[in-house]
């Protein structure tokens, strides 16, 4: 009890320190003199909510030593900038992370961990796992967002833990309004988490010789599924486009499909924020539903990675004090305000201790156990595409669709994948 209550007056003191942050793309703490000052050039994505609650740690850790400064710039379109910009540290996908170790854009961080006192066994093993590479960590893992399952306390007395539990749901809705559905299949948006997801959960090894391989059976009749969830148990509506898990959950799909309304959403966990400020108290999280096989759940993660250009020591030295104060509770926690799951495991048992306060991060955290690193291959995004973008939408777009019509598709998609992996350096 003794250390939660000092953790809770450190938390405290910490959020006094960092004050409101500043809506600036890029800044250092304001009021500072950093002329003597070793600068860290710091490039994030985070141009939606969540980036105010980065800076909020930012300008702690300038606030809190005379040293150095971390220069943060926020940009929706920080990937192509960190590779022509000047940047000594940068947040990269754990999709990513592959692509950037081989194209020699980021250094291992190993040294840099030492330097600050920190252990891979400070994370959670999946955290581990989404930073490292070929065996070695090229970044250190900031969290985990895995696809998410939202639910309304209003249509659902217990959240759905297998399909089954779906199809029960579906019945005991229909029985009260038709115009209530347990989930909605989206053709476009976060189908890659619903394509791995699936995949994991039936035990699928997508992975051959640095390249994903889709042309596999199992693979099609998993995702005959989803196919299945819509035209032969009908617990989605049908013709839902972008998002339309999310729009459906909050009774906001367009079209034929503007009646409709779904009990459940599993979608990710940044639209918490938009269906808590709708449902209030009335909005449950839990993990996703077995819906194959095995409890398995996909997602992508935010690592901080360290840029290959930077040799000078002076500068590395920052970068392991800020480390240093970013993977402590009092500090990372405000990355959990956010909604994020962080996987420092002191961070996380503070959550777990405060479970009420941070239900989503504390709920995803649950989820780590059965998280399912995406494959490390190079240009994960472009040899996924075709999938993403062409064979899931067709899957839950024709209900006469058979095994051998996606697996034609599946073998387009392996076939792009390998064009791709060939371009690898």
């Amino acid at each position: 009890m003794k250390s939660v209550k000092w953790l809770s007056i450190a938390l405290a003191t910490s959020l006094a320190l960092t004050g409101c942050a500043s809506k600036n793309q890029q800044s250092a703490s304001p009021n500072t003199n950093t002329s003597q000052k070793v600068t860290i050039n710091f490039i994030n994505g985070f141009t939606g909510g969540d980036g105010v609650f980065m800076k909020k740690i930012t300008d702690g850790f300038n606030q809190s030593q005379d040293k150095y400064v971390i220069k943060e710039t926020q940009d929706k379109d920080h990937y192509t900038k960190f590779k022509t910009g000047n940047y000594d540290l940068v947040v990269i996908h754990t999709v990513n992370l592959k692509t950037y170790k081989d194209d020699g854009m980021i250094q291992e961080v190993t040294p840099i961990m030492d330097k600050a006192g920190i252990k891979a066994s400070d994370f959670d093993p999946a955290g581990v796992n989404v930073a490292t590479v070929d065996g070695k960590m090229y970044a250190l893992p900031l969290d985990i967002h895995p696809l998410t399952m939202l639910y309304n306390k209003d249509l659902v007395s217990q959240p759905p833990a297998t399909y089954a539990d779906l199809v029960k749901l579906q019945s005991q809705l229909k029985a009260k309004d038709p115009n209530l559905y347990a989930l909605g299949v989206p053709s476009s948006g976060l189908v890659e988490f619903y394509i791995m997801t699936m995949a994991a959960q039936n035990g699928i090894n997508l992975l051959k010789d640095n390249y994903l391989n889709f042309a596999q059976p199992e693979l099609a009749d998993a995702l005959l599924s989803f196919n299945k969830m819509i035209y032969k148990d009908k617990i989605s509506p049908a013709g839902l486009g972008l998002d339309g898990e999310f729009q459906t959950f909050m009774k906001s799909a367009k079209d034929s499909n503007a009646a409709v309304q779904s009990a459940v959403a599993l979608t990710g966990p940044w639209f918490y924020s938009a269906a808590k400020e709708k449902y209030g108290d009335k909005l449950g999280v839990a993990p996703i539903p077995v819906l194959g096989k095995q409890a398995a759940v996909y997602g992508n993660a935010h690592t901080i990675a360290v840029s290959a250009k930077v040799k000078d020591q002076k500068v590395l030295d920052g970068i392991a004090e800020f480390y240093k104060y970013l993977y402590t509770p009092q500090n990372l926690i405000h990355w959990a305000e956010s909604g994020q799951a962080p996987v420092h495991k002191a961070t996380m048992d503070y959550i777990a201790a405060h479970k009420d306060q941070y239900p989503l991060s504390y709920v995803n955290e649950q989820q780590f156990k059965s998280f399912a690193t995406p494959v490390r291959v190079y240009q994960y995004g472009e040899q996924i595409r075709y999938m993403n973008e062409t064979v899931f939408a067709k899957v839950v777009s024709n209900p006469n669709i058979t095994k051998d019509d996606i697996m034609k598709e599946l073998q387009t998609a392996t076939d792009k994948a390998k064009q791709i992996a060939a371009t690898h350096p």
